[in-house]
Formats: structure tokens, sequence, C-alpha cells
């Protein structure tokens, strides 16, 4: 369904290439890899990572898939990778990562916090 406010816009989404791609790879979960977020605390640099990530994971996918496909599809095909709006797609993601992020981070400060009040055993029994 084609916005009349902004034809280029489909079902919320960039484009119709964009509203497919997350339609296909909608349940992005990003919890097991959230490593690839620990240099970076700024919700432009966490959305450039999510964009870049998704992106590659497409690409990586269709290469895999078209090795048969002939000179014409893979035209098509390239046409429409080309109009996907990665951005778009992790703006859709990226407040959920920045709060899996932060509650690690919670975790983390809560941990260390606890830990400062413990001594080590060696250094109970030796001070006496």
């Amino acid at each position: 369904m084609i916005s009349m406010t902004n034809p280029n816009k489909y079902n919320g989404w960039t484009n119709y290439e964009t509203w497919l791609c997350n339609l296909w790879f909608e349940n992005y979960d990003f919890t097991d890899i959230l490593g690839i977020f620990e240099d970076y605390e700024e919700r432009d640099d966490i959305l450039r990572v999510i964009t870049n990530y998704i992106k590659d994971d497409v690409e990586y996918r269709v290469e895999e898939s078209r090795e048969s496909a002939s000179g014409f599809v893979n035209d098509l095909i390239n046409a429409a990778l080309g109009e996907i709006d990665y951005y778009d797609i992790a703006e859709h993601y990226v407040d959920d990562v920045m709060s899996q992020l932060e509650n690690l981070d919670n975790a983390d400060e809560e941990s260390e916090e606890d830990n400062q009040y413990h001594y080590p055993l060696h250094k109970l029994t030796t001070a006496a």
C-alpha cells in the first residue's frame, strides 16, 4: 500500500524493497552479539553498526542464493538491493539494542559494587 502523502513510502517503510527486506528478516536478535557494540555508546554509532550488520547479512544471503541466476535476474536483484534503506531497518532495532546495552552496563556496575565489599579470603586470614 503506497502512502498518498509520500508516494515512495510503503507500509511505513522507505519503499517496497525496504519493507520486504524487513519482512523477511524481521526478527534480528542482537542479544547474542552485543559485543559488536562494546566500543560504542552514542546512538548514531550503534545505529551505523546495526545498519552495516543488516546490510552485510542481506548481501551474504543474496550471494548464497543467486549463483545460478542469469544476468537479467542478477541485474534485477542488484537494482532491488540498491533500493533497500538499511538505515530505516536499523532504526527499528536501535532503541532495543541500546536498552539491552544499558541493562548489561547496569548489571556490570551492580556486580562491581557488590564485589567492592568482599575481601579475598586469604587477606582475612593473614591480616590477624
